[in-house]
Order: structure tokens, then C-alpha cells, then sequence
């Protein structure tokens, strides 16, 4: 299990408690407040006149394989099929659709705002998504705004020792971490897995390199910040409450 709050916590306890030492944390019902929980129904985004013109990419194959194609649409275009074909949406926020999620408190310290932030990506399905077991190389706060999500999560300290890698390039394993065959991958035993289970208004943190695999159950929409891993403790005075389309992400920039 991992530790759970009703709310957000500010960036100095967050950082301090959970960041540093590398703990997930979930934040039960935070993102409730997002203007974006609200207003993001399928026919909110298609009354929007950008939505005609804005092009999106959607991955083909909503069981990630990590080799299927992908295609690309106007937002409009994929609002039109997406519950009917195999696919899901994977993309920064459109920027007409920005205002609508402000930065999440753990975040919103001046320091993180102008050194760390790397790249927000709007993950949207008719759900039945599940994505291989992976890392990812930056710190990671996922708020899922409809639907469920299940994470199983484990300590990078353990799965880069205990797991069977197959794609270190790609920092991800073409095993079914939902069904293991422990003797052809007898590492797996010793894992200590966590289970995570969220729903929609919950955020989670999911530490810098820490292997995780997703399930989307149901109409599924969720945003998630990344950033480049700090591990010191912060002192933020300045709190002024910022939205997305007033970040800016530096994906690739570690100067």
C-alpha cells in the first residue's frame, strides 16, 4: 500500500516526505477542484471551435506492444471515433484546453517552476488501455479526470535487479506483469509489488525510475506532469497559483 491524503500537501512536505526518499503517494480526490474535472465532457470539447483544426496523435492498439502504428487526426476527428476504434490519445494538453488544469500544489514552487518542469501529456481512451511494464526517467504526478486506473508499481532498487529487462534502450519489459511465469522469471518472486487503485479526482505520484504498469477501466482521461528529479529539500515562499498554459516545459533541456 501507499500512503494516502484527501488533498494535496504543500511542496516542501512533498518533496521532503516523498520525492527525496523516492515513496509513491496518492492523492485521494485532489484534482476535484480542477476546473477540467468538470467541464471535460466529449461535449465540452467539440463545442470548442479549435477542436476542428487542432491536430492530435493517437496510438493504434490500445494493448501497448510498444511496435504498433499510430495516426494522426484533427481533436474533433478523434472525439468522433476513439470509442469505436483501437486507439488512445496521447499528447500535451491542447492549448486551448491548458487553463483548465492548474499546476498541482506539490509542484507550485518557484524553483520547480522555472528549473524542472519537463512536459504535461493528456492520456485520453474509451478505456481497456494497459500499457507495458516500464520506467520512465522523470518524476511523475498522474490525475486521472474520468474513469479508473489500476498501477502495479515497484521500487526501482529491486526491478532493475530482480526483473527480466528486455529493452533497457526503451527502459521497458515485454513481460505480463499481470500473469508472471515465475519460473521462466523466477526474479519476479521477490519483487515487492504495490497496487494502486484510483479514481476519477485522484492523483498519484509515481517516483523518478520506479517500473509501473497501467490498466484504464472505463471512459478514461488523465494528465500528468513530469519533471526533471531534485532531490533536496525546497523552500518555496512565493505560492501564486499558475496554470498550465503559463508553463513553461523544457522535454530534453537539462541546462
Amino acid at each position: 500500500s501507499v500512503d494516502v491524503f484527501d488533498t494535496f500537501i504543500p511542496p516542501d512536505q512533498f518533496f521532503t516526505k516523498y520525492v527525496i526518499p523516492g515513496t509513491p503517494v496518492l492523492f485521494r480526490g485532489a484534482a476535484k477542484t480542477f476546473p477540467a474535472f468538470t467541464k471535460w465532457t466529449d461535449e465540452y470539447f467539440q463545442s470548442l471551435p479549435e477542436s476542428d483544426t487542432f491536430t492530435v496523435f493517437a496510438e493504434e492498439g490500445k494493448k501497448e506492444n510498444r511496435n504498433d502504428g499510430s495516426k494522426h487526426l484533427t481533436f474533433s476527428e478523434f472525439l468522433n471515433v476513439y470509442k469505436e476504434e483501437d486507439i488512445y490519445y496521447v499528447n500535451p494538453v491542447p492549448p486551448f484546453l491548458a487553463s483548465d488544469i492548474p499546476l498541482h500544489l506539490p509542484l507550485n514552487c518557484p524553483f520547480v517552476v522555472n528549473n524542472l518542469l519537463a512536459d504535461n501529456v493528456m492520456w485520453f481512451s474509451s478505456g481497456g488501455t494497459k500499457s507495458v511494464w516500464h520506467n520512465d526517467a522523470y518524476e511523475n504526478i498522474n490525475c486521472l479526470m474520468r474513469g479508473k486506473k489500476w498501477f502495479i508499481m515497484a521500487n526501482r532498487s529491486e526491478t532493475h535487479q530482480k526483473a527480466h529487462i528486455d529493452n533497457r534502450e526503451g527502459s521497458y519489459s515485454s513481460v505480463d506483469v499481470e500473469n508472471v511465469d515465475t519460473d521462466k522469471y523466477p526474479g519476479f518472486k521477490d519483487i515487492q509489488f504495490y497496487n494502486v487503485s484510483m479514481e476519477a479526482g485522484d492523483c498519484l505520484y509515481i517516483p523518478w525510475f520506479w517500473f509501473h504498469h497501467v490498466n484504464s477501466i472505463g471512459s478514461n482521461l488523465a494528465v500528468n506532469i513530469w519533471w526533471r528529479s531534485y532531490r533536496s529539500p525546497l523552500v518555496c515562499e512565493d505560492k501564486t497559483q499558475l496554470t498550465l498554459d503559463q508553463l513553461h516545459f523544457r522535454d530534453g533541456d537539462e541546462n
